[in-house]
């Protein structure tokens, strides 16, 4: 055929032909066609979006077809002779090399440069040449699709480098053929009225958000030549569209997953049988009433011990049976919290859904790959899941198809996940396909714990998060022991203005006790005192000393009784040095002292974790725990079971106390330290009355700016620089003598985090230097999340696209990544032994950068030269690897210190 767009090819599969291709125009309409099944069998609620933009319910074949039409468009940019040249042939049937074009400009932004500079102003194409409105319709279309590898196009690209005179015809032929295959031949035959409306315009731009993952996962289909291999005989394109792209995308469609049917809510027994009686909080989640529509948001506010994970599936179960939620994304604070809950998820999670169906479980984080349990669930798509469990069972145990997992982009899209709450903020910010998260986040209910446990940054870019979220109808959990008033208020806030439009704030009662379960939905905000059950209060006593002289005193006395004693310290050098002083001191070894932080290499942090459950874990006994001592940091105040007799905490902030407390005598045990057996009655602690022992400054009513200048605070000061929130942590703690929860939680918190507290003299400039840094992360997180309201675009954030590395969803010291190594002959062989396909990362520690330019001189290094090309061996681009001698003991680092060369 005479056409010239048959002369430019698509895609090249590798193949030892070198003449192997398919043409541009088929490429366009496989991935078109794709479009079309994904829309017309409705996966992903993909109708619901068009009909959210004007489409009608009732005829999906039309919102399938005009998908199809302007996913057509999406490789215009390959047109490009500069693009073209990039395949190597010598077919006369193909577009010739034109010398004087380049390949400077991804062919994505191309796309968008041609129909800016050329396509529009081709009247001829637009179909409609009295209504110039429609041009504004396609300016939003036309970033969706040329942006289809998951970045919206650069608007400042130029594409007269790369287009001749002959493409841009070409492309202009092109489009005029798929107007006759589409709007004539397919008798969509004219614009539809709302294409010209407004009100509708300004909705899709919210939408395209999401088109856009639809976009990709079209593109993804319609590349993978297993379903369509390439074709190189001219056809008219209808003839190639009935023949071979449609039947084709049904098939490539049909390897999608399918989505579970969710069972009915019917009691709290079918998600936990052994619950014999619900806690107060599981009672109310079981209890309140749900809206007759529209979103919901829930925060659930209680003590360790009141049963929250369980209240927010409870929850969750009945929200989903509602038709509010289709799935669940769980997130966390770390990846060690995520690594246990996913745990406990992976027996629950399958009740939510029917018997017969096998919804995925999918755990997302950086080194998700390494978890065991979770790479044992992943099934191979090819695999008949049936032969998984015996007919009529209902789940056991986690699963999760590979689709979901084969890129971590796509990982939200699994029907529940567990992860960190990152992975979810990723999807307002210009990361790379941030548009597949934000889709896969659409219809979940997102459960959020430990929420006290973020900054200002991320809590501005959570606002965010849970505005669109609920600007598209999702619903939401918040759990938390111990939520400031103002950070409840922000929250309930953003959703708030997402759910209902409406730019004013809501008005919450600040007298209200804890624990508290509150409910906001289009029908109001509902706030709920909640009863807490005897068993689960708690009273710490709270002792001070002022030096480590006296620590290491109690230290010596705890292990004299056979007790278990834990330290936590609130820097990793601090811990350190305290855990060589324990070793001199009291004569101790490694059977009876261990320390516990952040900068070991990873197989010997999972080492030294599991033998502080061992230690100090619940099923631990007597005979285990007798006479052992832990240094640990901030590492141990979250995530892990751990119960220690006595405990011994640097001062830290309030909230992080209450923390650091509840791991104290946290399970009922004998006087010697072993569980007791559970009865229904009610159980007494034999231990000594719970102490904790808060190492701090004396106290000062009137302290210095100078307050934690002395050694054993220095590095305290430089953790948590508000040093007024240490102080007021102080003062309350004193006036009080006791940890008493729930009763004091309220109080507790706000006379540390009111924000009408006035700190002393002399620490109100460090205050107010800490809150301009809280006011300045909140504005850059503010100026790094996307605009939803502007489109598909990439706004004033357009180098932020280019240069995700350099973009966080938390604010943190540049660090690097030191790979341990030995170098044996001629070879280079990671620290970590115990795992061959991990064994690099395994071998990974993350320090500052700071630090390591201060330390770098000192520590023996790979040369540049065997360090190039190793890092391309292991794909670690930014990768350093340090060298150990195997049988010498290193300078810097060891298997009980970690990381030392500080």
């Amino acid at each position: 055929m005479s056409e010239l767009y048959y002369q430019y090819w698509g895609k090249c599969h590798q193949s030892s032909d070198s003449d192997s291709y398919h043409l541009l125009a088929y490429h366009n309409l496989d991935v078109a066609a794709c479009g079309y099944q994904i829309v017309k069998q409705n996966y992903f609620n993909s109708a619901e979006l068009f009909e959210q933009i004007g489409f009608s319910q009732e005829d999906n074949e039309k919102s399938a077809l005009w998908f199809a039409y302007f996913l057509s468009w999406h490789d215009i940019g390959k047109f490009a002779n500069g693009f073209q040249q990039l395949f190597k042939h010598n077919n006369p049937m193909l577009v010739a090399a034109d010398p004087t074009k380049q390949y400077t400009t991804r062919h994505d932004s191309l796309g968008f440069w041609l129909w800016n500079e050329f396509l529009r102003n081709k009247t001829e194409i637009l179909l409609d040449n009295h209504n110039r409105d429609i041009t504004l319709f396609f300016d939003i279309w036309l970033p969706i699709m040329t942006g289809h590898h998951g970045k919206p196009p650069l608007i400042s690209a130029n594409g007269n480098s790369s287009f001749n005179k002959q493409d841009k015809q070409a492309s202009l032929e092109y489009i005029n053929a798929i107007n006759q295959l589409f709007i004539i031949d397919n008798k969509l035959n004219h614009y539809p009225s709302y294409f010209f409306d407004q009100t509708i315009r300004n909705r899709l731009k919210q939408t395209s958000w999401l088109i856009a993952a639809l976009t990709v996962i079209s593109d993804w289909l319609g590349s993978n030549k297993q379903f369509f291999p390439f074709c190189s005989n001219a056809m008219p394109l209808t003839q190639y569209w009935q023949n071979h792209a449609i039947i084709q995308a049904e098939k490539a469609v049909a390897s999608l997953p399918k989505s579970s049917p969710i069972a009915p809510f019917t009691s709290i027994k079918t998600l936990f049988p052994f619950i014999e009686k619900p806690t107060p909080l599981q009672q109310q989640a079981f209890s309140c009433q749900l809206s007759d529509h529209g979103a919901e948001l829930f925060i659930m506010e209680d003590v360790t011990g009141a049963g929250k994970t369980e209240a927010s599936m409870i929850l969750a179960h009945k929200l989903m049976s509602a038709k509010k939620a289709q799935g669940i994304y769980i997130g966390l604070p770390t990846q060690a919290t995520a690594n246990a809950i996913y745990q406990r998820m992976a027996s629950v999670y399958g009740q939510l859904y029917q018997p017969d169906s096998h919804p995925s479980l999918v755990l997302s984080h950086g080194n998700s790959d390494m978890n065991p349990n979770f790479t044992d669930s992943i099934l191979n798509r090819d695999e008949n899941s049936e032969q998984h469990y015996p007919k009529g069972e209902q789940t056991i145990s986690a699963e999760c198809n590979e689709w979901f997992v084969d890129t971590r982009k796509k990982s939200l899209l699994a029907e529940v996940g567990v992860g960190t709450l990152d992975q979810t903020l990723m999807a307002v910010m210009p990361f790379k396909h941030q548009s597949l998260r934000l889709l896969g986040l659409r219809h979940k209910l997102l459960i959020l714990d430990e929420v006290h446990a973020y900054d200002s940054y991320m809590v501005k870019l959570l606002e965010v998060l849970l505005h669109y979220h609920a600007l598209q109808g999702g619903s939401a959990i918040i759990l938390t022991a111990t939520l400031p008033y103002f950070l409840r208020e922000k929250l309930l806030n953003a959703f708030y203005r997402g759910l209902t439009n409406n730019k004013q704030s809501i008005m919450l009662n600040p007298t209200l006790p804890f624990p508290l379960m509150t409910q906001l939905n289009h029908q109001g905000l509902t706030e709920q005192a909640i009863a807490t059950r005897e068993e689960v209060k708690r009273q710490v006593n709270i002792d001070w000393i002022s030096n480590t002289d006296a620590g290491i005193s109690k230290i010596h006395q705890a292990l004299a009784q056979g007790k278990i004693i834990c330290w936590i310290k609130n820097s990793v050098s601090d811990a350190i040095t305290l855990y060589q002083q324990l070793q001199l001191e009291l004569n101790l070894d490694t059977n009876a002292i261990l320390l516990f932080h952040s900068r070991f290499a990873y197989c010997d942090r999972i080492e030294i974790e599991q033998k502080t459950l061992q230690w100090a874990g619940k099923t631990s006994n007597h005979q285990i725990r007798s006479g052992k001592v832990i240094i640990a940091t901030q590492v141990i105040e979250q995530s892990l079971d751990l119960d220690f007799d006595e405990m011994i905490s640097d001062i830290a902030p309030i909230d992080l106390l209450i923390q650091r407390a509840g791991r104290l005598q946290r399970h009922i045990r004998d006087s010697q330290g072993n569980i007791k057996p559970f009865n229904k009655t009610k159980l007494e602690d034999d231990r000594d009355k719970p102490t904790l022992t808060i190492l701090a400054p004396t106290w000062q009513e009137e302290p210095n700016k100078d307050w934690l200048d002395d050694a054993p605070f220095r590095n305290t000061s430089y953790v948590y620089t508000d040093h007024a929130y240490l102080w007021f942590t102080q003062n309350i703690l004193r006036k009080q003598k006791v940890i008493k929860m729930p009763e004091d939680a309220r109080l507790l918190i706000e006379s540390v985090y009111s924000e009408d507290k006035i700190p002393p003299t002399g620490l109100q400039e460090v205050h107010d230097k800490a809150t301009g840094r809280k006011y300045s992360e909140s504005s850059i997180a503010k100026q790094s999340v996307l605009k939803f309201n502007d489109g598909y675009s990439r706004g004033n954030l357009s180098q932020e696209w280019d240069k995700e590395v350099e973009l966080s969803t938390r604010l943190t010291e540049p660090s690097v990544n030191l790979y341990l190594a030995y170098k044996e002959q001629d070879k280079i062989i990671p620290y970590c032994t115990n795992s061959d396909k991990y064994a690099w990362e395994q071998s990974r520690i993350g320090i500052s950068l700071k630090k390591w330019e201060k330390i770098k001189k000192d520590i023996p290094q790979l040369d540049q030269q065997s360090l190039a090309k190793l890092r391309q061996q292991i794909h670690r681009p930014t990768a350093i690897i340090v060298l150990m001698d195997k049988d010498k003991d290193s300078s810097f680092y060891s298997k009980t210190l970690g990381f030392y060369a500080y």
